[in-house]
């Protein structure tokens, strides 16, 4: 409960102060004004660093207080924060933004607890400080730029960080390095209530205050995790935990500097940019650069005790894969999309438009939804063994609010109610499956990861093709599904992960077919109130 109240504390406070901070940019000078190298096109304010910075700040102050909280971490991203407000409104100049950062390094690297001060390579075992130092300074100053160079999209330098922190967590938790697990969890927290707003199309940015609080604090915590924190991780691991932004950076500093440019001038040549160029729109680009970070940090994951020569091989290759594929997709011409009209149609969405028109992807997915919905009900009913007598009044209470609304309920409050039985019934059995036991139910309860993995495709399927109109998904949902999905099958994270993942797909499930009303939507609820009188007959009977 620790764990969770962190977090959501960050992501209560985050969403909240963006919001408020939204109405004050304009005031305040801080608004993106666009320019050639921009892909958005009206002024939007690059305030949402700030709620990140202060939603962080007040989780670890109310969970872990100043005093005994990482005070070091605190003052540098403090430090950080203050230059990152100047840049946002004054645009300072790099040489600014870089002192900026070196003090906020300093903080951290100067009282000398925190340090690479291993390496892999033989002779490298115990750095002596004048070359520890310097590296740790190097690798943090260069991070902070990654991120705050690579955020050029919609909810990218959020979602990208996102990644990194549950894969730090992941690998924190076999260590019980608690104060690691914490403090991503409340830079996770604010970067979630961040992402709120910033999701395609944005209404706020999280400037240079934001970018280059993430980056600080990605590198502070991977430095952390595999030098401090938990030793038998190889010091070498924080290039694929870190991942895209730093293949990203050194690719287009190097291209700058082979040019006779500042490798700080900015310019379109960062992998978003590319991919924008090979034809995807922004949503997809967001997506495909989700994806490759996934690749990063799952590979992180499964090569955590593996040789220094094996990771840095693998981070290798998909970096010059990654490289090479702009080069590649502009000679061999590829893409994504094409022209009919004046519309951009993508190759894929043309194939299946026979199916489209047949109504195939639209009805089918939906009314499968619902099936598997209602089927899960009643048959989770029948399949758990309880004997709670709290389960049965309440399953009871609920039949009978549900046979009352009808009569004494306005229309818009018995809908409202419904909606919370249907939610109820579903979070109910997923519940009940994950607290029963027994060797039966256990087999039962391992097959029904492919029922989620189905309906989750399903669902996908069937929001992307019914329109808008009845439900959309954001980058955002996407990603939390990711996280959900990955930390569902790590050892660590199994029972709860899985719960909650389970949860989401369940009540998006619902919600997708709700929306779209008719009879499917009546099933839902007479499946719901099957499952209630199922579960207080077991009981009682």
């Amino acid at each position: 409960m620790f764990y969770y109240s962190i977090f959501l504390t960050a992501l209560f406070v985050s969403m909240v102060l963006v919001a408020i901070l939204i109405r004050l940019a304009a005031g305040w000078k801080l608004v993106d004004i666009p320019d050639a190298r921009k892909v958005h096109k009206g002024a939007i304010p690059r305030i949402g660093g700030i709620g990140m910075v202060l939603g962080t700040v007040a989780a670890i102050g109310a969970w872990l207080g100043f005093d005994s909280g990482p005070k070091l971490f605190l003052l540098g991203i403090l430090i950080i924060a203050a230059f990152g407000i100047w840049d946002d409104r004054a645009n300072l100049n790099y040489k600014i933004k870089f002192l900026g950062q070196f003090l906020a390094v300093l903080a951290v690297v100067l009282p000398g607890d925190l340090l690479i001060d291993r390496l892999s390579f033989p002779g490298c075992e115990d750095l002596p400080n004048l070359v520890s130092a310097p590296l740790t300074v190097f690798f943090l100053l260069g991070m902070t730029n990654a991120v705050n160079l690579a955020d050029g999209l919609d909810g990218l330098a959020g979602g990208v960080s996102l990644l990194s922190l549950a894969c730090i967590i992941a690998l924190a938790a076999p260590a019980d390095a608690s104060e690691v697990i914490l403090l991503s969890l409340a830079i996770g927290g604010s970067i979630l209530g961040f992402l709120r707003y910033n999701t395609h199309p944005a209404v706020v940015f999280m400037g240079d205050t934001g970018s280059q609080f993430l980056g600080f604090s990605l590198g502070v915590l991977a430095i952390w995790l595999t030098q401090t924190a938990n030793t038998a991780l190889p010091p070498e691991l924080p290039l694929l935990i870190l991942g895209l932004p730093i293949v990203d950076t050194l690719t287009v500093m190097t291209q700058r500097i082979l040019k006779g440019h500042s490798p700080f001038k900015p310019d379109r040549n960062h992998f978003h940019h590319r991919l924008l160029d090979l034809g995807l729109d922004h949503y997809e680009a967001v997506l495909a650069i989700y994806s490759l970070q996934a690749v990063f940090v799952c590979a992180a994951y499964v090569l955590r005790y593996e040789s220094a020569a094996l990771i840095l091989g693998f981070y290798a290759a998909l970096a010059l894969a990654l490289i090479a594929m702009h080069p590649l997709g502009t000679r061999l011409r590829w893409r994504l999309h094409r022209w009919q009209g004046h519309h951009r149609v993508s190759w894929l969405a043309h194939g299946v438009r026979e199916l489209q028109q047949r109504q195939w992807l639209n009805k089918y997915p939906y009314y499968s939804v619902t099936l598997l919905i209602v089927g899960f009900l009643i048959v989770v009913a029948l399949k758990i063994n309880t004997r709670t007598p709290d389960l049965g009044y309440l399953s009871l209470a609920i039949l009978i609010l549900g046979a009352t609304l009808r009569f004494f309920a306005s229309p818009s409050m018995s809908s409202r109610l419904r909606s919370l039985i249907i939610y109820t019934g579903a979070i109910l059995m997923i519940y009940l499956l994950n607290t029963q036991t027994g060797a039966e139910l256990a087999e039962f309860q391992s097959r029904l990861k492919w029922f989620f993995l189905l309906l989750a495709l399903l669902l996908a399927v069937g929001v992307r093709y019914s329109g808008r109109e009845y439900f959309s998904l954001s980058t955002s949902d996407y990603l939390v599904m990711f996280i959900l999905l990955a930390s569902a099958y790590m050892p660590t994270f199994e029972n709860s992960a899985r719960l909650a993942l389970e949860a989401a797909v369940m009540l998006y499930g619902v919600e997708y077919v709700k929306r779209r009303g008719g009879l499917p939507a009546h099933a839902l609820w007479y499946g719901a109130n099957a499952g209630f009188a199922l579960v207080a007959a077991r009981v009682f009977l």
